[in-house]
């Protein structure tokens, strides 16, 4: 995952709490496609939501850290939200 090259220490944590939403995010789109193919459709739904609102506290983080910090998450991140549109189709 990206690293930022220089910043604070706060800068460092919000680097790594977008990481840890990161791969939350994908966790939970994992689970959901365990869960549908299992015929539990309600769970499954629920993941997705949550992946869902994972996305927006990652962009909030990405705010916070700015566009430099910022940008090497932003190929994750669409990948992200791609893969949450497929998994509602």
């Amino acid at each position: 995952m990206p690293r930022p090259r220089k910043g604070s220490i706060s800068d460092q944590v919000l680097v790594e709490l977008v990481e840890a939403d990161v791969e939350t995010g994908f966790g939970l789109l994992d689970v959901a496609a365990g869960e549908s193919c299992r015929g539990n459709l309600a769970f499954s739904r629920r993941a997705v939501e949550e992946a869902e609102k994972i996305v927006g506290d990652i962009e909030q983080r990405l705010r916070q850290l700015g566009t430099a910090e910022g940008a090497p998450f932003q190929p994750l991140l669409e990948e992200l939200r791609r893969e949450i549109e497929a998994a509602k189709e």
